[in-house]
């Protein structure tokens, strides 16, 4: 069977044809596949629910009407008081409303609790752990796994989501097939377990991926099979007296675990033996639960796997690596195996105290049982996994490389700290990019923030940290960008893991050289020994074996955490609120389920009236849509009113030049075979907003950027940037005008643009340094057209604050922009 190691080189179809090849595991009974790129891409698009066969999904509630308006006041977490308002309002509408039926809250909470039978709803567990020989007592509270699993396994409208079989996936890169990853039953993980099952066709693995996480009202946790909420653990409440106490500190990591068996306990037994299971499509399987996937930040990663956190000698729940070695990414470490941590407990408690606690401290481990040991085929050092929000973006950059930055701005004094701010204020708005006035004042824990200013400050305070030792800094938070777009990318290849690999030991190098270079200076008491400068050594392992990050990481799970407080905040009376939140949440889930349901009949009896139609100025022309419709405005008219703008002089004239070459070099006729000509009075279309498809290389599915051209945007003008294809080279523009006209009966769009390719000269050292793609722009009165057609994606540009008209371009906003910009300088990749 080929490898990743191993591509396949006996290709029998045509490669133009056969693109994708697909090597299922031998105990499925598959033989291999190959299709075509679009064929695979459909695939991935197309999977979907099936019909819903329930003509009246709102039961048991009395109406349509009568859910909607339900989930209208539980989305919007209304309290007792709101909803009797609600339903107060819309009975005094129409009293001949004959489907609404709800009388007040009241009414609406008994509907609400006969539709929760819809779901497997929570228990409540008690917890019984002793603490120096005394039980304590603890309630949790959790949805019973195995029954919330069938929930989901056996819905025929889910069916089409599941993957019962792992599934190595090729692509040809015209010489041989490589493989590639994005969802876990692509990775190695879920392959080797299945090689553990019976060799039987119907023998299945049924992956849990759990995060657990600890918020400011409670501790809970989610499956990722279905992105639910499945428990709440009790949090032992710190004793002053006993808190820094080895056993006190063992007894709440028991406490834990003791919890989360029994979340876990339903599914224990069948992980061994598997259970016969009826499944949505009709077929029936021989499922066996795995807890595939742990995510979590590092001190839940710490409890899971029962290590001793920052102040063991061995800091990492993956491996042994030492304290003291944490920042050198060349050490390579021995694994953990839960194997090798259950024997040194149970070695443990055969000993007297001092040297049980000696064997377990050199090995970084705790005298508490792990919950996972009792799960088959689920070993938690293998299942916990590199968090790119908590150890990038809130940890190694938020808490040390940020902090380290600000540090260099105090050193220089606050003129500098406040040009900083001031150039992150100039910096241009983009799509999913945070936009920040001040950065270095503002206090918060928003991961996705702190990767939005990582992002944009080497190009914020690149004419700022000119030192010696601030452009080594710099260098640092370069290279650690890069890693990141590596360790983010959703669709991972043999080629992009080996660059992965190697940026990952060009950050380790220019670390070094800063650290080395800070001895003797004030910035040398930064100790770089910490876990999450040692975790992301295991990230492309955790990939190889899990599929893309985006599988283990947290980012989608902490989106859960403003559920539950929005549901503490307005759904509960602050008094025994574990029962409420969780009642609240449980709906949510049940209305979730309702309104799927709805939503598949509307599209099975093709209610148009109920589809969400397109604003109506938004125009669809090819791979571009235009919006922000603006009034025709003839060509006289608009030169008189853009007649203090250079680029403007002579448009008409110009843009009919521009298209007497354009039309025939693109295969088109010039209306009655003659030379274009406008008169001054006839019209054209402006647009202010475009939409841009485009092919991603990062996963080759569409992907799209949203582009303005407008004179008034967040009280700024801003004209946003594109990298447009022409007969010579790609180029990057900046867009001035926008607009559509009439050619031979057919409305094309096109653009006045200001280009970016005047020459910049030889590359400094800087650039070089700091990875700066120059791009410089022409005079105003150059301005060229362009068809919208031939703009391949946009682009976000940094000035160069130093000299005007010249910008850098932000690759690394997007893994696309990224990829793209290495295949335009392939010289400059290789610096």
């Amino acid at each position: 069977m080929p490898t990743d190691a191993e591509p396949i080189t006996d290709v029998h179809e045509d490669p133009a044809d056969k693109e994708i090849r697909y090597e299922f595991h031998p105990h499925s009974g598959l033989p291999p596949e190959n299709c075509s790129l679009d064929e695979y891409l459909r695939r991935e698009v197309s999977r979907s629910r099936l019909p819903s066969t329930d003509q009246q999904p709102w039961l048991p509630f009395r109406s349509r009407l009568d859910f909607e308006v339900s989930e209208f006041a539980q989305e919007n977490m209304l309290n007792r008081n709101a909803t009797n308002n609600l339903i107060a309002l819309i009975r005094r509408c129409g009293a001949n409303l004959k489907e609404f039926t709800l009388r007040n809250y009241d009414d609406m909470n008994e509907q609400w609790d006969a539709a929760s039978k819809k779901c497997t709803n929570f228990e409540k567990y008690d917890v019984v752990v002793p603490y120096k020989k005394t039980p304590q007592s603890f309630e949790m509270y959790a949805r019973p796994l195995w029954s919330w699993t069938l929930d989901l396994i056996r819905d025929p409208s889910l069916a089409p989501y599941f993957v019962w079989d792992a599934v190595r996936m090729y692509r040809n890169d015209g010489s041989s097939f490589v493989r590639f990853w994005n969802e876990p039953w692509t990775a190695n993980a879920f392959w080797e377990i299945q090689s553990m099952l019976p060799d039987h066709k119907d023998a299945k693995l049924c992956p849990y991926i759990i995060y657990a996480d600890k918020s400011k009202l409670s501790s809970f946790v989610t499956d990722g099979v279905g992105g639910q909420i499945v428990g709440e653990l009790p949090i032992v409440a710190d004793d002053t007296a006993e808190s820094r106490k080895t056993g006190y500190v063992n007894f709440k990591n028991a406490v834990w675990h003791a919890s989360f068996f029994k979340l876990l306990e339903s599914i224990a037994i069948h992980s061994k033996t598997g259970v016969w299971t009826n499944c949505g499509d009709g077929r029936t399987r021989w499922l066996f639960p795995v807890v595939l996937i742990l995510a979590a930040d590092y001190e839940e990663a710490s409890v899971m796997t029962l290590i001793r956190g920052l102040g063991g000698n061995h800091p990492c729940p993956v491996c042994l690596v030492k304290r003291d070695e944490q920042s050198d990414l060349t050490v390579v470490s021995d694994l953990r195996t839960a194997q090798q941590s259950q024997a040194a407990v149970k070695l443990a408690r055969g000993l007297l105290s001092e040297p049980a606690e000696e064997l377990l401290k050199n090995l970084g481990l705790r005298k508490v049982d792990n919950v996972f040991w009792k799960i088959a085929y689920s070993d938690p050092h293998h299942a916990i996994s590199f968090d790119r929000l908590h150890s990038h973006h809130s940890g190694l950059w938020g808490d040390h490389l940020f902090p380290q930055i600000k540090l260099h701005l105090t050193s220089l004094g606050d003129r500098h700290t406040a040009k900083l701010d001031q150039q992150f204020n100039k910096l241009d708005r983009w799509r999913n990019l945070n936009h920040f006035q001040t950065v270095t004042n503002i206090s918060f824990n928003d991961g996705s923030k702190h990767e939005d200013i990582a992002k944009m400050m080497v190009y914020a305070a690149q004419n700022i940290l000119t030192s010696s030792l601030g452009l080594k800094l710099l260098k640092v938070v370069r290279a650690y960008l890069e890693l990141d777009i590596y360790v983010g990318l959703n669709l991972q290849t043999t080629p992009t893991i080996a660059d992965g690999r190697q940026q990952l030991q060009k950050f380790n190098k220019l670390l070094k050289e800063y650290r080395d270079a800070c001895i003797g200076t004030e910035f040398e008491d930064k100790n770089w020994n910490f876990p999450k400068a040692h975790l992301h050594t295991h990230a492309f392992d955790d990939i190889v074996r899990k599929g893309a990050s985006k599988n283990f990481g947290t980012k989608i799970d902490e989106s859960m955490h403003g559920a539950v407080r929005a549901a503490y905040l307005r759904q509960t009376n602050f008094k025994n609120v574990q029962p409420q939140i969780l009642r609240s949440l449980h709906r949510c889930m049940v209305g979730k389920l309702i309104r799927d349901q709805l939503d598949d009949l509307d599209e099975s009896l093709n209610n148009d009236d109920l589809e969400h139609t397109p604003p109506p100025d938004l125009e669809t022309l090819g791979n571009a849509i235009v919006g922000a419709k603006q009034k025709p405005i003839s060509f006289v008219a608009l030169e008189a009113a853009k007649a203090s703008d250079a680029a403007f002089t002579k448009f008409r004239i110009n843009f009919a030049d521009f298209l007497n070459v354009f039309l025939p070099a693109y295969g088109h006729q010039l209306p009655e075979g003659k030379r274009m000509a406008f008169v001054a009075e006839q019209e054209i279309t402006p647009y202010q907003f475009l939409k841009v498809h485009f092919k991603s290389l990062e996963h080759w599915l569409d992907d799209a950027d949203y582009l303005r051209c407008n004179p008034c945007f967040h009280n700024r003008e801003r004209y946003d940037a594109a990298l447009v294809k022409t007969t010579a080279a790609d180029i990057f523009v900046r867009l001035v005008y926008v607009f559509t006209c009439e050619i031979g009966g057919k409305v094309h769009p096109f653009a006045l643009v200001q280009p970016l390719d005047v020459k910049t000269g030889i590359r400094t050292n800087k650039e070089k340094a700091l990875g700066l793609y120059r791009v410089r722009q022409r005079e105003r009165k150059k301005c060229e057209f362009i068809s919208v057609h031939s703009i391949i994606r946009g682009a976000l540009l940094a000035p160069d604050f130093d000299k005007r008209g010249d910008y850098f371009v932000v690759d690394v906003v997007d893994a696309d922009m990224y990829f793209r910009l290495k295949a335009m300088y392939p010289e400059r990749a290789k610096e």
